[in-house]
């Protein structure tokens, strides 16, 4: 027993010291410097899913983002003073506002907030970055160059604090990524760039048409600290995924697959072609409080076109994205292809670091039609 007295006290020490640090952070009271700590971890670590997690195909670099929030720190303490003597009852209650605010998870009531508090603080808000001297196009600039040189045309700003954001996809058999222009796009590809060896020549019709069912969802979460995730499927054929973050910080990952049990029968016909239409809509919500970089993101994968939708809210208020597409495709595949029972996959991550900073993440992902049909040769 004497030798466990010292860890015991050692013990009580560390949990009394964090019961008292967690009570020093009230909304209520004014947010000081040494609250505002260096971040626990770096972005790029906690937009990292895990090995068994689906696989991302972010075009956007994680380390991109913590390079962002190393170049705006300058305007961490600058912004501070200049609000603080502007006028410190208005900034004290904005500090209150932005700690209700982040602890709320409805969409609609986090809306309603936010329009007040736009409505309220916004001309404050924009006068002292006014007064404060901010090079909004110096630091623009600064900010893309930080992208790889074929990235950095597919960054867009607000007109307001230096948010940004992307919204973009990536087309089948493509290595690139571009702006999503439209709403609705059409896919039609034939995969027989590398045929099987030679066949006699013949026509190809359809056959047997096989509609796919569902075989299961693999979901798979990973949350840290102030976080809520979640994934699930929704119907027959559609999934949700979701990621939240609460002060003062966290990271939240959501990932979700779709695939079929529907096998073509093994007969004479070698082909099978694919129509699929699927529909997806986000929604991305970024909110930074002082200089600590939010970054909300979600992407979708159907095995030949993809997507990819970024909010980033790197200095102040926040940034946030609504995005929606249809997506038709029209594809052909020799039998045995494993990409036939694969219908999609969605993943939302969020990550958040500094006080009463927060975001959120959400994703729907549905295929209203999809059919597999045998392509038989006519000789």
């Amino acid at each position: 027993m004497k030798r466990l007295l010292p860890f015991l006290l050692l013990a009580l020490m560390i949990t009394t010291s964090h019961c008292i640090k967690k009570n020093q952070t009230g909304p209520d009271l004014p947010v000081e410097k040494s609250q505002l700590r260096e971040p626990v971890s770096k972005i790029s670590t906690a937009l990292a899913g895990a090995e068994d997690s689906v696989k991302s195909i972010s075009p956007i670099p994680q380390k991109f983002f913590d390079a962002v929030t190393e170049l705006v720190k300058p305007l961490q303490e600058q912004l501070d003073a200049v609000y603080k003597d502007m006028n410190p009852s208005l900034y004290e209650a904005y500090q209150k506002d932005a700690s209700a605010l982040s602890k709320l998870s409805s969409d609609a009531e986090r809306a309603k907030v936010l329009y007040n508090m736009k409505s309220r603080y916004y001309p404050f808000l924009k006068e002292g970055w006014v007064k404060a001297g901010i090079n909004d196009a110096a630091y623009k600039e600064k900010i893309t160059g930080l992208l790889p040189d074929d990235l950095r045309k597919l960054i867009r700003f607000d007109p307001d604090f230096l948010n940004f954001y992307f919204d973009l996809v990536r087309a089948p058999n493509a290595t690139t990524w571009s702006l999503r222009m439209r709403d609705r796009d059409r896919i039609d590809y034939d995969e027989d760039d590398v045929p099987p060896p030679p066949v006699p020549t013949c026509t190809w019709v359809e056959g047997k048409v096989y509609y796919p069912n569902i075989l299961g969802w693999h979901p798979y979460v990973q949350k840290f600290a102030a976080t809520d995730a979640e994934a699930y499927g929704v119907g027959a054929n559609g999934v949700f995924t979701h990621a939240n973050t609460y002060p003062l910080w966290g990271r939240g990952l959501a990932s979700m697959d779709l695939i079929t049990n529907t096998t073509p029968d093994n007969n004479a016909c070698a082909k099978v072609r694919v129509r699929k239409t699927t529909n997806w809509s986000a929604s991305l919500y970024a909110f930074c409080f002082y200089g600590h970089a939010t970054v909300s993101t979600t992407e979708y994968n159907t095995g030949y076109t993809a997507g990819y939708i970024a909010a980033v809210a790197p200095v102040i208020f926040y940034q946030e994205r609504h995005p929606s597409s249809i997506i038709t495709e029209q594809y052909t595949l020799y039998k045995g292809d494993a990409k036939i029972k694969f219908g999609g996959n969605s993943i939302s991550t969020v990550a958040s670091e500094g006080i009463f900073s927060h975001g959120s993440s959400k994703s729907n992902l549905s295929i209203s039609s999809w059919t597999i049909t045998d392509l038989c040769c006519n000789k």
